[in-house]
């Protein structure tokens, strides 16, 4: 997925060009995104389906840059790191005290790592969606982003912002906002994956979904042989796809049969991942 350094520069032509985008939390612009992939052990902190992925993200969002709401006095406590991982431990066995105190994320925070997964998902759809999705359509790669990411926009529907707006409506302002931009987002992002050796629409989960179909049209056994080496499917999409993208050419053989040295009955040759998928293709139709 894009590196950070593309993350903020999207992060910050958003800042300079669409009105009501701000950041004000001191540091988030520098941290956030080493947080999220990094910095609490996990990748994507949040964006998995299952809830306790969410529930660590927030922890990790609340210790890094929130505070402690006491609603007994209405202020915040300024509470430092330290502070709130001593809080958190006393709260855990006095009941009192998590009635008493709540939990404070800024809003620009919860909104920035919100686009951070808007932005992956969106590349990775830029790069598995077949046929490749052009400059014209750009706007396609968020409506892809926002249907991978329901999972994850149903859980922020329990939050609300300062102004009283939940964040479901803040993350579907988010994609529209991107849509808006997505022609210039879409060139950020499709140079960001030509330095990588990639190109839009040739990712490795749309070569595995090309080879799945390929293999089943065509009745061969579901174990491929590359550059000498009888592989399960799976294992072959990726030794093909890093071999590929690496700029090494790749022999692909497909056999009818089972065996532990099944006859050959097709090889395919190819020194880049769109002639593979060209080949494909093109032999898939005859």
């Amino acid at each position: 997925m894009p590196s950070w350094s593309v993350h903020k520069t999207i992060y910050r032509k958003l800042c300079s060009e669409v009105l009501g985008f701000i950041i004000w939390t001191p540091g988030l612009l520098d941290k956030i995104d080493k947080i999220i992939d990094m910095e609490y052990g996990e990748h994507d902190l949040g964006k998995k389906p299952d809830v306790d992925s969410f529930r660590r993200m927030l922890r990790a969002l609340w210790l890094e840059f929130g505070d402690i709401y006491d609603t007994l006095t209405g202020k915040l406590l300024n509470a430092d790191y330290f502070d709130k991982l001593r809080l958190e431990q006393e709260a855990l066995w006095n009941f009192k005290l998590q009635q008493r105190y709540m939990l404070y994320i800024p809003d620009d925070v919860l909104v920035l790592v919100t686009l951070h997964h808007i932005l992956d998902t969106a590349t990775y759809c830029l790069l598995n969606m077949y046929p490749p999705i052009t400059i014209d359509k750009s706007v396609l790669i968020f409506e892809c982003a926002k249907q991978l990411l329901h999972h994850y926009v149903d859980k922020l529907k329990e939050f609300k912002t300062m102004r009283n707006s939940t964040f479901d409506q803040v993350f579907n302002r988010l994609i529209d906002i991107l849509k808006g931009k997505s022609r210039e987002i879409y060139t950020i992002l499709t140079k960001y994956l030509r330095s990588k050796g990639l190109e839009p629409g040739y990712g490795s989960d749309a070569l595995s979904n090309l080879l799945h179909k390929y293999v089943k049209d065509r009745g061969y056994y579901g174990i491929i042989c590359v550059n000498d080496t009888w592989l399960p499917l799976a294992a072959a999409v990726r030794k093909i796809y890093s071999e590929l993208t690496k700029g090494r050419e790749v022999i692909i053989g497909f056999s009818s049969s089972r065996g532990p040295y099944p006859l050959i009955h097709e090889r395919l040759r190819a020194s880049s991942v769109k002639e593979l998928f060209e080949k494909l293709q093109l032999r898939g139709s005859e």
